[in-house]
């Protein structure tokens, strides 16, 4: 019987594990994670019996391999309200608002960019149906590179999305007010943002209703963890790779030594710090990870923060242009008739001060740090390898192009295909 180590338990390892065990049911799954938690990225902060997601937040019927794991989970789903309440804030005040009837916020839009807002909704349009063959395609065992290519979407990657917009004829204006809010939670200052990551980014938002799991999103990599009957070693971290004179793969866990016939790396390899021995090295790009900063408050928001009327509702979401760095999305829900929890994500660290200003009464409740949320999205020429070598497979190569639950799911997928059929092809 073959056997696999899967490194990091994150929702890309979590994914990979169940695959596994979907796909190739005799396969001996054992996963490695350096801490103590399960879920990665994904992390959901339950207070007060409500739950707040302060990494991966949400999914929408697009994302077809996260719905199929819920649904084949049974997880239950609910619908975000904040999709249906988005507003943009310069720093001083909100200049759009999204909860009008849709009929009146287009009739607003056309009338301030004109054809700006045909183009990008056509392009949009063009995309979604590119990306929608990608599924059709999902279980042929090419690289993603390949796939990409094939259906004509690295065009996208190759050059920066402020380029790729310029060229379609959207005007600047538009760009600077209404699309950079909404992608600068993906945005790095030092660099160009790579146009995949940037239509990802608005394909997540557009025409589509927005979705996260009624028990909070932690609980799809549990899920996927405990249906996948995988070995789980928590607290183990991987420092070293080789691979064998008999091909098989040396790991090393502390002062332990484990041999498997197959690996999957599911962690950015940039902060895992494992060493490559061999060939695999030199497969290997490096990304830049952009460090993100979330402060989860609680209290009496007080609209005259946001230049609004003390009696008009404060939007749920609340995305921002460059005048507002470094903060670059606020988050607020509800809590009781008066308090709201109030998520606040930057580039650099908000002071105590703003918590006098945000609110008319409030408190911190709690600090996260993500030290690599995401890569800094620059435009490439080509998605790294996700097959390092024979049985050996880094999930995390796709996000040089785009971070996100499907991203990480659908890659998964990808490469427990790839390593089906070089099992089946060694017994033939």
């Amino acid at each position: 019987m073959a056997n696999l180590a899967v490194i990091g338990a994150g929702i890309g390892g979590c994914s990979a594990a169940y695959f596994a065990r979907k796909y190739i049911p005799d396969l001996k799954v054992t996963i490695f994670e350096m801490t103590n938690r399960i879920g990665g990225r994904v992390f959901t902060f339950n207070q007060e019996k409500m739950n707040n997601e302060l990494g991966a937040a949400f999914f929408n019927p697009m994302n077809k391999t996260v719905c199929n794991l819920v649904n084949e989970l049974g997880l239950e789903v609910k619908k975000s309200e904040e999709s249906m309440d988005i507003g943009i804030w310069n720093g001083t005040e909100i200049t759009f608002r999204s909860n009008q009837s849709n009929f009146y916020m287009m009739l607003k839009l056309f009338s301030k960019y004109k054809l700006s807002i045909v183009k990008l909704l056509f392009s949009l349009k063009e995309t979604n149906k590119k990306i929608k063959k990608m599924y059709l395609q999902e279980e042929k065992p090419t690289e993603l590179w390949e796939l990409f290519e094939s259906i004509g979407l690295d065009k996208w990657y190759k050059k920066s999305f402020d380029q790729i917009l310029l060229e379609l004829g959207i005007d600047e204006k538009f760009i600077d007010e209404l699309i950079t809010p909404i992608t600068r939670i993906i945005y790095s200052q030092n660099a160009e943002l790579g146009g995949f990551a940037g239509i990802s980014s608005l394909l997540g938002v557009y025409g589509e209703e927005m979705y996260s799991l009624k028990e909070g999103n932690e609980v799809l990599p549990k899920k996927l963890l405990t249906a996948s009957a995988a070995k789980v070693k928590l607290n183990n971290k991987v420092t070293s790779i080789e691979k064998t004179s008999k091909n098989r793969f040396r790991i090393i866990v502390g002062k332990s030594t484990y041999f498997f016939d197959n690996i999957i790396v599911a962690t950015p390899h940039e902060g895992a710090n494992i060493t490559f021995e061999g060939d695999s090295k030199r497969k290997l790009d490096t990304c830049e990870y952009q460090k993100i900063y979330i402060r989860l408050l609680k209290g009496v928001v007080n609209s005259k923060f946001f230049n609004l009327k003390d009696t008009t509702k404060v939007p749920s979401v609340i995305l921002t242009s460059k005048g507002a760095d470094p903060i670059t999305r606020f988050s607020i829900k509800p809590s009781t008739k008066n308090d709201s929890f109030v998520t606040i994500t930057s580039t650099e660290p908000i002071g105590n001060d703003l918590l006098v200003d945000l609110f008319k009464t409030g408190q911190i409740i709690l600090d996260h740090t993500w030290s690599g949320a995401y890569p800094i999205f620059n435009p490439i020429q080509k998605i790294p390898p996700i097959c390092l070598d024979s049985g050996l497979f880094y999930i995390n190569a796709i996000e040089s192009a785009a971070s996100s639950l499907e991203s990480s799911t659908f890659a998964a997928s990808k490469i427990i295909n790839i390593l089906k059929k070089q099992l089946s092809s060694k017994l033939v």
